[in-house]
């Protein structure tokens, strides 16, 4: 039988993120979405999932985007001076970030694992239990994914691309990023946002996760705000991912197929 994961990233990102995640889970097929444990709509997003025991609930952890859940003066290169994460558009400008040792100055290890750790404790104290899986967003550097993966092993906790590579999950994920538009570029193009087709671009692929036991397809699914375009480029295509989860077409095909939606927790047993 063919299982696919569904996971729709960067839950309580903003309210319109979070209603749009929600609908998500309650009228189509998304089973996995990762908590912005630091943005102000994270309650709001918590208080949504204790109703809603088919979803498996982790953590995003986001450094680019919004306010630090740790003091902002013990992560001086992460934040600007209002103590809000410096952007990924500005990060992929600055020519340290092709090398890993200028990738290293601007995400210092000791700064990124206070923040992770902070961003952990937050999630906890919000929600009374741990992440069901660790994620990371955006543009990811060394120190970043080698802080998740010890705290991944330290909790026995699920670290998603790390499992995606290990179960072979992963292949049909590359494909699509490569058809990815603004996601890719950093900057904000409406017309290529808006052009997106989700739908179209799982279909371009749902062959091929036919073949295999076990897939994954990761998305942004969300309805847009003003806050949501102040804070991210990535913005009014996450209408269309919600678009793709919320399908006919594509809840129709997962029931014509025998396709079993599945989360972390299944890839634990």
């Amino acid at each position: 039988m063919t299982k696919i994961l569904f996971q729709g990233d960067d839950f309580g990102f903003t309210r319109s993120v979070t209603y749009g995640i929600v609908d998500s889970i309650d009228r189509g097929v998304l089973r996995n979405t990762g908590l912005f444990a630091n943005m102000p709509s994270a309650a709001l997003a918590v208080s949504y999932m204790k109703d809603r025991p088919q979803a498996c609930f982790g953590i995003d952890f986001n450094l680019v985007s919004g306010p630090s859940c740790a003091d902002p003066a013990k992560i001086p290169h992460l934040v600007d001076e209002k103590g809000n994460f410096i952007r990924s558009g500005v990060r992929t400008r600055d020519e340290r970030w092709k090398t890993v040792e200028g990738r290293a100055e601007l995400f210092p290890y000791d700064e990124v694992k206070t923040e992770i750790l902070a961003q952990f404790d937050r999630f906890v104290e919000l929600t009374g239990r741990m992440p069901e899986y660790l994620h990371e967003h955006s543009i990811s550097s060394e120190n970043y994914r080698k802080v998740i993966e010890e705290l991944s092993v330290e909790k026995d906790i699920p670290y998603s691309t790390k499992i995606w590579k290990e179960m072979k999950m992963d292949a049909t994920m590359w494909k699509l990023m490569s058809m990815s538009m603004a996601s890719q570029k950093k900057v904000f193009d409406p017309n290529d946002q808006l052009n997106k087709d989700t739908v179209e671009q799982f279909f371009s692929v749902a062959d091929e996760m036919l073949e295999n036991e076990y897939n994954v397809f990761c998305c942004h699914p969300g309805y847009v705000d003003a806050d949501l375009l102040g804070l991210t480029t990535l913005s009014l295509e996450r209408a269309k991912d919600a678009q793709m989860m919320m399908s006919e077409k594509v809840m129709n095909w997962v029931k014509e197929n025998n396709v079993e939606l599945i989360t972390y927790r299944d890839l634990r047993k």
